[in-house]
């Protein structure tokens, strides 16, 4: 019996062996081959208030992205500091792909202009991918008595620092796009930052700023209500939804350029297998035709790449504004 007892032991042991070593194989697979991504609703955080340009396009692409990924999308608002507030609980979530941010241009400004900052757009951030991009447009509240954008400067050469501007935030890009045209015209404004674009449009209605330049998908439900009177589009063409509004050419002022682009990023080592799983899931969804019809309908034009250029494109664009910034932001 003897035998018997130590063979069984024996056999007990080495099948717990097996049992660890499994166990630990299957912690160290990639997260794709453990589980079918994603098993559980996802964060997606918009660093601004309701109803500004980055919610609107989070929220148009939420829902038939959540179709296509089988769990549900949640938009997360999360507004204050030009948008560091919400980046910086991105930065520090973990890279399972459950928490995303979706973000534009001005997540590069908003590191200089919103310092210290926790967080480094460069190293704290996995790209996924650029889903749009959206013309700027100078607006202003109908009681202004300029009705084309050589009138509104010449309005401000009158009143040095009289005029308001209301943004999204301290670097924001409609905070960007309002200092551009400020030195492309040699005009000087105030700048009054709200914590998001909605909130910055709503003021100018409201009449307690003068003007806004923001994004066409920011701005333009007022517009078409009849609430903002659009001065000019802020790029070398018009756009189809405001075939009316002339280009910044036509406008008078040939330099003044800016487009706003978003994109969507994850925390810093998000794995390539959910990165590419988000990335073609969005490429579907911006191939839509009545997806691309809703944001155009809105100003905005898809833009969609995959997480390689977008990162190429992200690493550029903060070389290119680093360099501007100073020019830019007093």
């Amino acid at each position: 019996m003897q035998p018997f007892r130590f063979h069984h032991r024996l056999t007990r042991r080495i099948l717990a062996g097996v049992a660890i070593a499994l166990t630990v194989g299957v912690a160290q697979l990639p997260v794709s081959a453990a589980t079918e991504y994603p098993v559980r609703p996802i964060k997606l955080v918009v660093p601004f208030a309701a109803g500004g340009g980055t919610d609107i396009i989070a929220r148009a692409l939420s829902d038939k992205l959540s179709t296509k990924l089988g769990q549900p999308i949640v938009v997360i608002n999360t507004p204050g500091a030009g948008g560091t507030i919400g980046g910086a609980n991105v930065a520090r979530a973990e890279p399972d792909g459950y928490t995303l941010l979706m973000w534009h241009v001005g997540m590069i400004s908003s590191a200089y202009t919103n310092k210290p900052l926790s967080y480094d757009p460069l190293k704290d951030f996995t790209p996924i991918a650029q889903v749009a991009t959206a013309a700027n447009l100078v607006a202003v509240n109908p009681q202004v008595p300029a009705r084309t954008l050589k009138e509104l400067v010449a309005l401000a050469k009158a009143k040095p620092g009289e005029l308001n501007y209301g943004s999204s935030g301290i670097g924001g890009a409609d905070h960007l796009s309002a200092e551009l045209l400020s030195q492309v015209a040699q005009i000087r404004t105030t700048h009054v930052p709200y914590k998001g674009g909605s909130l910055s449009t709503v003021a100018v209605v409201a009449g307690e700023v003068q003007y806004v330049t923001g994004s066409a998908s920011q701005v333009m439900s007022m517009v078409k209500a009849g609430k903002l009177r659009p001065l000019a589009v802020m790029q070398k063409q018009r756009i189809a939804s405001l075939p009316e509004v002339p280009s910044a050419p036509e406008a008078g002022f040939p330099d003044l350029e800016y487009k706003t682009w978003f994109g969507l990023w994850g925390p810093a080592k998000l794995p390539p297998e959910i990165v590419a799983r988000l990335n073609a899931a969005l490429g579907e969804v911006l191939a839509r035709e009545d997806i691309r019809a809703q944001l155009d309908k809105g100003g905005v034009e898809p833009a969609f790449s995959n997480a390689q250029d977008f990162g190429a494109m992200f690493r550029a664009e903060h070389a290119r504004w680093s360099r501007l910034l100073g020019d830019i932001i007093k």
